[in-house]
């Protein structure tokens, strides 16, 4: 008879166990479908967010990339007209050089300087 009677305390405490632990369980089911019902709400208005920010990073790559063209444009064209004015300006003055410095030579040579 004692047997029973602790058979019987021990399956009231096992089931008391269960019990608690079930509740335990709903309790933590329900707090993860709320949780998931809030991301349910929130993630679609941060996907939006991030589909028009990556949208305009985008957008501001392309202006970059023209930019870029144009300073190489315009870099090109101030190479190219360096290198014309450098033709232009030290073709005389070496001319000039050479003339001054043959004058030079000659007033010396008339002068006796020599």
């Amino acid at each position: 008879m004692i047997i029973y009677t602790i058979l019987t305390l021990c399956a009231i405490l096992l089931t008391g166990f269960i019990v608690y632990v079930l509740i335990q369980l709903s309790r933590t089911l329900k707090s993860i479908n709320t949780l998931l019902e809030e991301m349910q709400k929130t993630i679609p208005s941060m996907l939006e967010k991030l589909d028009k920010t990556i949208t305009n990073v985008s957008n501001e790559a392309e202006r970059v990339e023209e930019v870029m063209k144009s300073v190489e444009e315009i870099s090109g064209k101030v190479t190219a007209t360096a290198e014309i004015v450098r033709e232009f300006i030290s073709s005389p003055l070496i001319k000039i050089a050479s003339l001054s410095a043959g004058a030079k030579k000659a007033i010396n040579t008339l002068l006796g300087r020599e």
